[in-house]
């Protein structure tokens, strides 16, 4: 007749082995999976992102116009605000 403290040990000891059995079965066919969509990304790779097309040069020379009377502007707006704090 077994004590039932030795009942236990080889329950918790069952429980260990199957748990650790599915872990190592999880985490391999993990590996697998991981390996496949290796394999399948090599083999198939997707497009590279494409560079938008610059502008000519006529365009950039007014965007950088533009560009610089939105400065002024916002540099104008931020000293009103700050001078109209102060007072």
């Amino acid at each position: 007749m077994t004590t039932p403290i030795s009942g236990l040990l080889m329950e918790a000891g069952n429980l260990l082995l199957v748990g650790m059995g599915f872990v190592f079965v999880f985490l391999t066919i993990l590996i697998f999976a991981v390996n496949a969509l290796k394999a399948f990304c090599e083999r198939f790779p997707g497009q590279e992102p494409q560079a938008p097309a610059r502008a000519s040069g006529t365009k950039a020379t007014s965007t950088v116009a533009a560009d610089t009377n939105v400065i002024a502007a916002i540099s104008a707006a931020v000293h009103a605000h700050r001078n109209a704090k102060n007072k």
